[in-house]
This record gives structure tokens, C-alpha cells and sequence, in this order.
């Protein structure tokens, strides 16, 4: 993935996003819905996280660049999340 590009549905966040998502938030997640400043993405586990705003949405954009997980151990990216397409049904 070009490093940069703007968010977009379907793309995965890995693990605690260096914290973009709260201190509290250690999952990783993909993008399912994205606006002019927001995101929202869910998790393995039916988890909604929202991040708004420029300053979060460059980090989120370097977060995703920069880290990763196996993608053989990635609940994300291994199983079907979401109820809706394209979050979900394949």
C-alpha cells in the first residue's frame, strides 16, 4: 500500500494503533465507513471504533502503513466482519 493514501473502506488497522483509538483499545480493526474527516471500522469481535479530525486521521494513515500482523493470525483479515457489504458478507 502506498505509504499515504488516504483512508479508505476496507483497509485494516492493526492492533492498539498507537493509541489513535484510546488508550484502552487493542484490536484490530477494518475500516467500514469513511467521511471527509471520520472513519468508523469494527473489529473481529462486532467492536465500532470512530476517529475524527485531521490530526487522528494522518496518525491513523501512518499506523496503518507502518504496523502489521501476521495475516495468518489477524481475526480481521482472516474472518468476515460486519452484516452489511462491503463490511461483510463475501
Amino acid at each position: 500500500m502506498a505509504q499515504g493514501k488516504p483512508l479508505a473502506v476496507g483497509d485494516v488497522i492493526h492492533g492498539f494503533a498507537q493509541g489513535a483509538f484510546g488508550r484502552d483499545h487493542y484490536d484490530c480493526v477494518k475500516i467500514e465507513a469513511a467521511g471527509p474527516d471520520w472513519i468508523v471500522a469494527r473489529s473481529a469481535n462486532d467492536v465500532l471504533s470512530f476517529a475524527s479530525g485531521v490530526r487522528d486521521l494522518k496518525h491513523l494513515i501512518m499506523v496503518r502503513d507502518e504496523d502489521s500482523c501476521d495475516q495468518d493470525e489477524c481475526p480481521v483479515e482472516k474472518n468476515v466482519t460486519g452484516l452489511t457489504v462491503p463490511g461483510g458478507y463475501r
